[in-house]
């Protein structure tokens, strides 16, 4: 995937993990993850959702793995329910750079979600408009 900054023009700061011009988007994205001793990797393509807290992998994938459940925590879903599940940690190839980023165990087998904390942790925002991810502005 290509990074692009979006054009000067916009009246904006870019933070990372949010979408250009501050509305919820979504759009899809290549990603690689690996297990923590880097014998196993998967590619995958998921939702860019800058809504999702946290990156949603399907929880036979994690499995197949060996990724270890860590903790479980508590989730409002699109639906208004509420569930528990678990999260673990992956390394994960996006944009070019490879950093490690927590992970949630999903229960659908066809859902995958990159979620805000994965895209802060690379400094990236969503540019749901032109379907893209952007380099966003680091603060201290």
């Amino acid at each position: 995937m290509t990074i692009s900054k979006p054009a000067k023009t916009e009246p904006w700061i870019v933070l990372p993990g949010t979408t250009v011009g501050g509305e919820v988007g979504t759009f899809n994205t290549d990603f690689v993850i690996w297990n923590r001793e880097r014998t196993d990797s998967r590619s995958l393509n998921g939702l860019v959702d800058t809504g999702s807290t946290y990156t949603l992998i399907p929880e036979a994938i994690l499995e197949e793995m060996g990724i270890k459940r860590m903790r479980s925590m508590r989730f409002n879903l699109a639906d208004g329910s509420q569930r528990e599940l678990s999260i673990g940690r992956v390394e994960m190839e996006l944009a070019g750079a490879v950093e490690v980023v927590p992970v949630v165990f999903g229960p659908d087998p066809e859902w995958i979600l990159l979620g805000g904390v994965a895209l802060e942790t690379f400094a990236l925002a969503a540019d749901a408009a032109n379907r893209r991810l952007v380099p966003g502005e680091l603060t201290l």
